[in-house]
């Protein structure tokens, strides 16, 4: 581990076919995994980096999660030196809710493995393609605003180019409604999208976070801030 750089670790998920897990906001059901990381004095780990999830379910039933399989990455910092640091010893307690047409609690506590020799290519490979799945930042040129009236809200995003679709994921359960239709126009130079409040909403919300979804490994994470029509 070298000093003034993060060692980044994940958890992997191998699902068996029809089964999923969730997203950090896991929609109208589920939860996410919960880890409780137990680290060496002096080390800290950062938050888990959430890959773009998919649209799980059906009919008044909308989650957000994984299926197949998914890396759960955090960085972790040692503490400060001004020489390398031998691989730490690290371990986690993990609870997670796997689920098909019924749902399991699981739950493990893992070691942490550092790979052989020969094994680091084949992890750097993993971590990279976790990467490419993490939602980016919304570009610094994009101008975004949300506006709100008594059912919904009206999400607007200038990309200064065309959107062909766009799909909103919302990061804080409870404010929209999941199974709604999110009904989309193309501006030209961008977008609106219209969004169901939800039902559990019952106060007024200064800024609307979540993920912009173009496309496959194509989400961007926005803050919009929230007007009253």
């Amino acid at each position: 581990m070298q000093p003034g750089k993060p060692l980044w670790i994940g958890i992997q998920f191998h699902l068996d076919e029809g089964w999923h897990i969730y997203w950090q906001n896991a929609g109208d059901s589920g939860e996410p995994p919960k880890v409780q990381w137990e680290l060496p004095p002096g080390f800290a780990v950062g938050p888990i980096q959430w890959p773009q999830p998919v649209r799980l379910g059906g009919g008044s039933i909308i989650d957000y999660g994984y299926e197949g399989e998914v890396l759960l990455m955090a960085p972790i910092d040692g503490p400060p030196r001004s020489e390398a640091i031998s691989a730490p010893s690290i371990s986690a307690g993990v609870k997670y809710i796997v689920c098909r047409e019924i749902c399991v609690p699981g739950k493990a506590h893992l070691q942490l493995s550092f790979p052989e020799a020969g094994d680091t290519s084949k992890r750097r490979t993993l971590f990279g393609q976790a990467r490419a799945r993490l939602p980016k930042p919304a570009p610094a040129s994009w101008r975004i605003s949300a506006e709100s009236d008594k059912d919904r809200f009206l999400l607007s995003v200038r990309t200064n180019s065309k959107v062909q679709r766009a799909t909103f994921l919302p990061i804080t359960p409870g404010e929209i409604e999941n199974s709604a239709l999110q009904r989309f126009v193309s501006t030209g130079i961008g977008f609106r999208l219209e969004l169901q409040k939800s039902s559990q909403l019952t106060k007024s919300i200064s800024i609307l976070k979540g993920l912009v979804v173009l496309g496959p490994d194509r989400a961007f994470e926005i803050t919009a801030p929230v007007v009253s029509r």
